[in-house]
């Protein structure tokens, strides 16, 4: 069973559509190298996030502990639930798969266009949130993965809960929809649907999976704190995709690799509070030793026009694959606000 996976990412602020594209590797949680020895891996530090009421098992679950951990570990903020992003984000997904179940093509996108569908709330993502008692400051980043497989023949197949996990880690891979997960809201909601199809022996599934992140008010919009920064990953950050590629996500950030033979390691995101200016003058990424080169994108030579990389934020990329199951130092130097800044930390690939 070989998988199909693309994402999706759309934000609002200002009532200013921030990005719409898709791809991403993928990566489960809580891998460990097979007989891995000591120092291979960084150990996993146990970080306290908020309860949900998300059903055990559920996709939303797994999404909500990657997301959650993630956000918590690396200073970005612990998010809330919020029962109205709950129900726009599951019945987009449900929109989503009763097309591609009724028309035989695997459907992904923002925008709902078929009013006459039962789970039609609204073309935009903030038309579907304010259809369901939300605001119209939200970013929406989602993913869909079709299987097909021989029923007489199975292969291993993922519980929910592991497929939310590898969803939202898929998307925290990324570049555009890293962003996106990161996004300042206080508020979260999940939502993912999974229906199969049959044919004698073999089984079509479409899985969607999303995610709603906003804030309603300024109170709601969270805060890194003046003159500082904030990076995913960041120190014991453990499981990292070992590569990206960047022509599995659209709009593709590195437009020259077209190939998916063409990887990079995975993206380091790095951001400041809107209105500040944040520059990287210097980045290094260390194995033992080792140096690996790096890209920085940000504002100013962001390949998408209009720039989707806000000038409060900025990814260092290493231009090569890294190794699996390996420790690495990151060090990032730069100004904010025309301040120096040094950050440094190390983290461990999975897969």
């Amino acid at each position: 069973m070989t998988p199909l996976v693309r994402l999706l990412i759309s934000s609002l602020l200002s009532l200013v559509l921030i990005a719409c594209g898709g791809g991403g590797s993928t990566s489960g949680t809580g891998a460990t190298p097979p007989g891995s020895g000591s120092g291979t891996v960084l150990p996993t530090i146990p970080v306290t996030i908020p309860t949900s009421s998300y059903a055990a098992g559920s996709a939303e679950l797994g999404g909500w502990n990657v997301l959650q951990r993630a956000r918590v570990l690396c200073g970005f903020g612990a998010l809330s639930q919020n029962l109205s992003l709950d129900r726009a984000a599951l019945s987009h997904a449900r929109y989503l798969n009763s097309i591609s179940v009724a028309s035989g093509v695997s459907e992904l996108s923002h925008y709902e266009t078929i009013t006459t569908n039962p789970y039609y709330t609204g073309y935009y993502p903030w038309d579907r949130t304010v259809y369901q008692g939300y605001g119209v400051q939200v970013a929406e980043i989602i993913e869909s993965t079709s299987w097909d497989y021989n029923t007489l023949n199975p292969p291993v197949i993922p519980t929910l809960e592991q497929r939310g996990e590898t969803s939202m880690s898929s998307l925290l891979n990324t570049v555009y929809h890293l962003s996106g997960a990161l996004y300042d809201g206080a508020d979260v909601g999940f939502g993912a649907d999974l229906v199969n199809v049959d044919s004698g022996t073999q089984r079509h599934e479409e899985y969607r999976f999303g995610s709603l992140n906003g804030f309603r008010n300024a109170a709601r919009r969270i805060k890194i704190g003046t003159g500082t920064v904030a990076t995913y990953p960041c120190q014991n950050s453990t499981d990292i995709p070992s590569q990206f590629v960047p022509a599995f996500e659209s709009p593709n950030p590195f437009p020259s690799m077209t190939s998916a033979l063409e990887t990079v390691g995975p993206p380091i995101y790095i951001k400041a509070d809107t209105g500040h200016l944040l520059v990287i003058t210097s980045s290094s990424v260390m194995q033992g030793s080792t140096s690996i080169a790096t890209a920085v994108l940000n504002h100013a030579n962001d390949p998408q026009v209009p720039a989707e990389i806000a000038s409060n934020e900025a990814f260092v990329v290493p231009t090569l694959a890294l190794q699996p199951y390996a420790i690495y130092q990151i060090l990032i130097n730069g100004t904010l606000d025309g301040i120096p800044f040094s950050r440094s930390f190390s983290m461990s690939t999975g897969q």
